[in-house]
């Protein structure tokens, strides 16, 4: 299963680090949410919001023990290759989004093409 981490622009910007695959959206490959937790926090991903704004509130948030997944990498419900990327977020040519797959392979995603190498 897929879970999708899309990150609150805490301060005004967002975080950014395409060597370890983190962008606006970052979607995890695992078995449960509390594996997907795991995988996402070892990626760079922390969920107690130290040093994000406080009015803005925490950069990422955990997904909930109940949350069950999707069956292919999606941002909010459609597959993440048929995704519109109508918002750039990312500066440049910086993936959107960025998929972490269980066997360790890694895809952006952007706004003008949908797989980045």
């Amino acid at each position: 299963m897929f879970f999708t981490f899309d990150q609150n622009n805490s301060g005004g910007v967002f975080d950014i680090d395409t060597a370890a695959g983190i962008s606006a959206y970052v979607i995890v490959e695992a078995d449960t949410a509390e594996e997907a937790n795991e995988r996402a926090e070892s990626i760079g991903l922390y969920f107690d919001g130290e040093g994000d704004c406080s009015c803005c509130g925490g950069r990422w948030s955990a997904q909930w023990s109940s949350d069950k997944g999707d069956e292919v990498p999606s941002i909010y419900g459609e597959p993440v290759q048929d995704y519109d990327f109508r918002y750039r977020w990312m500066d440049g040519d910086n993936p959107e989004a960025f998929v972490h797959f269980a066997d360790g392979r890694v895809q952006g995603y952007g706004f003008d093409t949908k797989v980045l190498a």
